[in-house]
């Protein structure tokens, strides 16, 4: 697990060997790999890598080449089927002088060439330089696990794991995009390929990038959609399928050097991989989560629960306001866009607290959009039922009603969630869905943001265009659920899970989202996964033999704070300084005026504004740190 960073001159021109550039880029990224660091100038051409050693501790030193010397690699992420293609590639005459994962990856080239990511399972971001081609191959994982961001400037194509590697190449502008800024206040997140900087972008999951005779291309080369369907499968069968793959996925992700846990916050799927994880070790699992002293918040004892049926050594500690303020003033020496998820913070915590005891753990990311786990899907079986109600009824009187229920600050009270259902229940359900999980819809924009910044007016422009299931899509939950598999997951869960634990120098691993799971989970028909009300219902019943009832059935959660009490009351030094009114003026973005009366709705319990603030706060905190 490495953080990696590079440029390439695409005129072809040698690069000055003095080597500071490539030293400044890869120290900007020491926390994703405090063990080792290497990096080397070859013609035009610079990479560099920084390591935090999980496999091969002692020979796994990068960058890393082959036989004669003429392709070179630096890497980030896990091979783990590296040990089988290890055997093929010896038995086809490749020699190997190292028992690292990443030397698996230039034999695998010289063998196939492009063609080589088809045969890796794991995650994945990876620059190559071919001399004999003069070719620069930068690659991406298929579901997005680890980042990998590349923009050009003064003809040079300049790479990293993070923006900050980019920032660190005096060739790289600083530059807001509006555009960007305006996608981030409706989502909660900046959509690739597009980063919150002007001509900085992030390589997409499931694609590569190739840099050669002056040329840039990128391309996919995977879909979970080009495969055989697993439609007609009976119920039982699926279900001991869906385990087989999960077994086996979890297995593959157990192969350490280094003592590795799981994080169990006592969901479904946590719980899954903590059951399916013990069953091959033969001592007690280590497990860790966090509880909230509110009580609402707090899922501690489901997570106990689990640990102790499945025998696992559990570790929790109890997250508090004070505890948030400290975490989030570390998480944005990391951070290099703004993100709305307030549950990065406790994840920071969570993966601080792991790491004093471990270097890897497993998470269970990638669950929820692939067998249906999200409230939001239950929402939209309901709007149905909803439409189907006469409009005089539903505007003249239930919707009035709804709105005015009282506020409640608790994690998702019933007048938030029905307040959140009705803003949107009308709209066509990937808009509906959007607006739904995001923040501060295009209309609301207008209002806030400064005329020289607004430049984005349609929702069409806002919003991604999502093609559901490579155009295969059979019904809207089927629909809305290939939205969040290429929007929301790599985008906001994924990137929070990679900064989050970086940060802290741990990996964590995603068994959810080995690619033959995924396109098992892809293929089948949604009314497994949410029948009626009942969501994961294929894979709840699947898991039935390992976990307890009460685990089973419980209401989703989610892994929040308390935002919308914090930000009255822990966080408003925060809030007082970053919106306002000089402040704001001088940063000339929003309108004083309108951030001035979405304060006041939230304090005085007139409305729970908690989405728009801490989305403007998470802005307002980024901009300080590169812009003020």
């Amino acid at each position: 697990m490495c953080g990696i960073a590079g440029y390439l001159d695409l005129s072809g021109r040698h690069l000055d060997p003095n080597q500071s550039i490539l030293n400044s880029m890869c120290a900007s990224i020491h926390h994703r790999g405090p063990d080792d660091h290497g990096g080397m100038i070859l013609g035009p051409v610079a990479l560099s890598m920084t390591r935090l050693s999980i496999i091969d501790l002692t020979t796994g030193h990068q960058p890393i080449s082959n036989e004669d010397g003429s392709i070179w690699i630096v890497f980030n992420g896990e091979i783990y089927n590296f040990q089988e293609l290890r055997v093929k590639l010896i038995a086809k005459g490749h020699t190997f002088k190292t028992n690292s994962d990443t030397e698996a990856i230039v034999h695998l080239y010289e063998e196939y060439g492009v063609d080589c990511l088809q045969h890796l399972e794991g995650m994945f971001a990876f620059a190559l330089w071919d001399s004999n081609k003069e070719r620069l191959f930068i690659a991406r994982d298929r579901l997005g696990e680890k980042p990998l961001h590349w923009g050009v400037f003064d003809g040079k194509l300049i790479f990293g794991s993070e923006i900050k590697v980019l920032l660190a190449h005096p060739s790289t502008k600083k530059e807001l995009d509006p555009a960007s800024m305006q996608k981030y206040l409706a989502l909660e997140y900046v959509p690739a390929p597009n980063s919150i900087f002007k001509g900085i972008n992030k390589l997409m999951p499931a694609h590569f990038l190739l840099a050669e005779k002056g040329q840039i291309k990128t391309q996919s080369y995977w879909s979970p959609y080009n495969k055989n369907g697993n439609e007609k499968l009976s119920e039982g069968d699926a279900e001991e399928k869906l385990v087989e793959l999960l077994d086996r996925s979890t297995k593959l992700r157990l192969i350490s050097d280094v003592p590795l846990g799981v994080f169990l916050s006592g969901g479904v799927d946590s719980s899954s991989i903590a059951a399916l994880a013990q069953r091959h070790l033969n001592e007690p699992l280590k497990t860790f989560s966090i509880g909230f002293a509110d009580r609402s918040f707090d899922e501690s004892e489901y997570a106990e629960a689990v640990a102790q049926r499945v025998g696992c050594d559990h570790h929790v500690a109890v997250f508090s306001a004070e505890m948030a303020l400290a975490t989030m003033e570390d998480l944005w020496k990391v951070l290099d866009e703004p993100m709305a998820d307030a549950s990065i913070v406790p994840t920071y915590f969570l993966s601080k607290m792991t790491k004093e005891h471990v270097t890897v753990a497993l998470s269970g990311e990638g669950g929820d959009e692939l067998f249906g786990g999200y409230p939001t899907y239950q929402a939209h079986r309901l709007a149905n039922i909803w439409q189907m109600i006469p409009k005089a009824l539903r505007s003249g009187v239930l919707e009035p009603a709804i709105a005015g229920l009282p506020v409640s600050f608790n994690n998702l009270s019933v007048d938030y969630k029905a307040k959140r259902f009705i803003s949107a229940v009308d709209q066509e359900p990937v808009l509906r869905h959007f607006r739904w999980m995001g923040s501060i819809p295009p209309e609301k924009q207008e209002e806030l943001i400064a005329p020289e910044h607004y430049r984005l007016r349609q929702d069409s422009e806002i919003y991604p265009q999502v093609q559901a299931n490579g155009g295969k899509a059979k019904d809207v939950i089927a629909q809305i659920m290939h939205t969040d598999m290429t929007t929301y997951l790599p985008e906001d869960l994924l990137v929070k899970s990679d900064r989050a634990s970086m940060a802290a120098s741990l990996e964590v691993r995603l068994p959810f989202l080995a690619y033959p799971l995924v396109e098992f989970a892809v293929s089948l028909p949604s009314s497994l996964k949410v029948r009626g009300l009942k969501t994961k219902y294929l894979l709840k019943k699947a898991m039935a033999p390992y976990l307890p009832d009460r685990i089973l059935n419980r209401p989703k959660k989610g892994f929040g704070i308390p935002v919308a009490r914090w930000l009255r009351q822990e966080f408003r030094p925060q809030v007082n300084e970053l919106m306002s009114e000089p402040f704001l003026k001088k940063q000339g973005i929003f309108k004083p005026e309108q951030i001035k009366q979405l304060l006041a709705e939230h304090d005085n319990e007139h409305y729970d504004r908690r989405k728009e603030l801490w989305t403007l706060l998470m802005f307002q905190m980024w901009w300080r740190k590169f812009f003020a």
